[in-house]
């Protein structure tokens, strides 16, 4: 009976109601989403729509960054000064205003999704209310308008999109005017369209989906949300995320400044494009607004002071980020000028083949389910060090294939396996040694006895196996960078390796000591930039590089080389040239010209 009543008042309100209420009233009605706000979410939410700010109830309590005290008890108008005093808001001026893009940089936990959907939503209202959104905007009859939500991956684009498909659905304002539902859109009917004849059409519509989507582009978009910007893919170098902010605002133009564009996020690294609207909005005050929030000073009833504790005990600079709402120092771009490194590639033939005379140098970086097992081959022509080939595979374990456009979709020859085997990554080897005269190669320990046991058998006793420790990655990364710097090593354009090496971070552990690594979301690797740096040590150091030994079971590897082992090597490198001039004839390019006229090879 409750029930019908409810309906039935709000009912009436719909019918009877021609005029717009505020985001807070939709957002809190029963008519509405029926969402109780947090005093902060309620701020962050009148502060965006240039709402009066309450002055007298001291309605907002800021707590410690672990929730365990509180430290302030503000009213709204108290809560944006010190906001702004803080640096945690660029402006402390928000009546009366109509910004156009919001930036939220809030910590995990902080309620971001509530606030996209409540906003997603409240634009769907207001147009609904309009009758005629097409012709208000003067727009192409037939056209569309939509409400884009777009996150770093399809699966983290679903989370927020259920959230504000389950309140659309939940809103009576809202829900009957749906046609079609699906995972990733769902669509609403205007006054116009309910009027037409002919097959039902909707106007209106929320479509979801990864910053990568190409399905997403295109469309007259009225409100752009992109949720955990921070986290945004980089298929083409680090400023991928400019490339998906360039192609999905520009719609809003349309729509004579009521066009939205909400970039939220838990803050992390000191580059990107969020990182970037974070510093511009202290410059375009009058149509960007910024707030910059910890989880528990959002959402405090809602987040465990243990937790947060444990959390920040775990790891302080990751707490910091993703909690804490701060952008971290010590993460940045490995590659921190594009452009240099960018004139390291050179326009030139993909080798096939090695040449005689050249010491080629191989670095492996093996995975079998996740991670891929990479190849990479590289020379040295004076001291330049120069790429041959590179290439890695992924099983279809991989978090890889659950990506659009990922710059590895072509990496799949191994993809109807749910896990790479050890033989054929030897297979692959024997095949590139056919061709290319490797002096030395090297793999990681780690995974690596299996693969030292069967290139012993098949007498490839250049490879060899070494403990590739936190320092020695270390140390390989910053040779890696010191050449690309120099301009010491040449690149052709390979189309894994390069926007891969673009997207590598950076953490700086100590003062002589870095991690480098792939950016901590789903379907990023380093498996190529691994390898490659391994190449790259081995060739530029040469013979001082003393790698272990390749193990020959279960009872580990032995020291450097000695002299008996330059001779078995000698010997080995011999019989390899035999046999392949027996196998293949002599190279078009004088292979193994040189190496024929020299006494012990007949």
């Amino acid at each position: 009976m409750a029930n019908n009543l409810i309906a039935q008042i709000a009912s009436e309100f719909i019918s009877g109601s021609t005029e717009v209420v505020d985001i807070v009233t939709f957002v809190e009605a029963s008519w509405g989403l029926g969402i109780t706000l947090t005093p902060v979410q309620k701020f962050i939410l009148k502060s965006y729509y240039g709402m009066e700010l309450d002055g007298k109830d001291k309605s907002i309590k800021i707590p410690d960054v672990v929730n365990e005290h509180v430290l302030f008890v503000h009213t709204e108008k108290e809560f944006l000064q010190w906001l702004y005093d803080e640096g945690r808001c660029n402006t402390n001026e928000i009546e009366g205003k109509n910004f156009t893009e919001l930036v939220l940089a809030i910590g995990r936990r902080g309620g971001k999704s509530t606030l996209s959907s409540c906003i997603s939503n409240y634009e769907l209202y207001k147009l609904v209310m309009r009758g005629d959104p097409i012709g208000h905007y003067n727009l192409a009859t037939g056209g569309e308008i939509v409400i884009l939500n777009v996150a770093p991956t399809d699966d983290q684009a679903g989370v927020v999109f259920e959230m504000i498909k389950s309140q659309a659905m939940h809103c009576p304002y809202l829900r009957d005017r749906s046609l079609h539902q699906t995972m990733t859109y769902f669509d609403l009917q205007t006054d116009v369209d309910k009027k037409l004849k002919g097959r039902p059409s909707a106007t209106l519509s929320s479509i979801s989906g990864g910053c990568s989507a190409a399905s997403l582009r295109g469309h007259s978009a009225m409100v752009v949300i992109m949720d955990e910007m921070a986290h945004f893919i980089d298929n083409g170098g680090r400023f991928s995320g400019d490339e998906v902010y360039k192609a999905l605002t520009p719609s809003i133009a349309a729509f004579r400044g009521d066009g939205k564009i909400i970039s939220i996020s838990s803050p992390y690294a000191k580059y990107g494009k969020f990182y970037d609207l974070y510093n511009q909005s202290f410059d375009e005050t009058e149509f960007t607004l910024m707030f910059k929030m910890y989880s528990a000073m959002v959402n405090s009833d809602k987040i465990d002071p243990a937790l947060l504790k444990t959390e920040r005990r775990r790891d302080r600079v990751g707490f910091m980020c993703e909690y804490g709402a701060e952008f971290s120092d010590s993460v940045t771009a490995w590659i921190d000028d594009e452009a240099e490194f960018r004139r390291c590639i050179i326009d030139k033939p993909v080798p096939s083949k090695g040449v005689g005379d050249v010491a080629y140098y191989m670095g492996i970086d093996l995975g079998f389910k996740n991670d891929g097992t990479a190849i990479v081959i590289v020379h040295k022509e004076g001291q330049k060090v120069v790429l041959d080939y590179a290439n890695v595979w992924f099983s279809g374990s991989s978090d890889i294939w659950e990506l659009d456009n990922s710059i590895y979709e072509d990496c799949g020859k191994y993809a109807k396996r749910d896990l790479l085997k050890m033989q054929d990554m030897v297979n692959e080897i024997k095949e590139l040694v056919r061709w290319f005269p490797i002096k030395q190669a090297i793999f990681d320990q780690s995974n690596g006895y299996g693969l030292a046991e069967l290139l012993h058998n098949q007498k490839l006793k250049q490879f060899k196996m070494e403990n590739f420790t936190d320092n020695k990655n270390s140390e390989v990364y910053q040779l890696l960078k010191n050449l690309y710097t120099e301009q010491l090593i040449e690149l052709f354009d390979h189309p894994v390796l390069i926007p891969e090496m673009l997207s590598l971070e950076v953490e700086r552990k100590s003062k002589r000591k870095i991690e480098v690594r792939a950016p901590g979301r789903r379907g990023a690797h380093d498996d190529l930039s691994d390898a490659l740096a391994r190449a790259v040590y081995i060739c530029y150091k040469g013979d001082k590089v003393a790698p272990r030994r390749v193990a020959t079971g279960a009872g580990g590897a032995g020291g450097g080389s000695s002299v008996g082992d330059k001779k078995q090597k000698m010997e080995t490198q011999a019989s390899f040239f035999i046999k392949k001039r027996k196998m293949h004839g002599d190279h078009p390019r004088g292979l193994y010209e040189s190496k024929r006229k020299r006494p012990g090879i007949r």
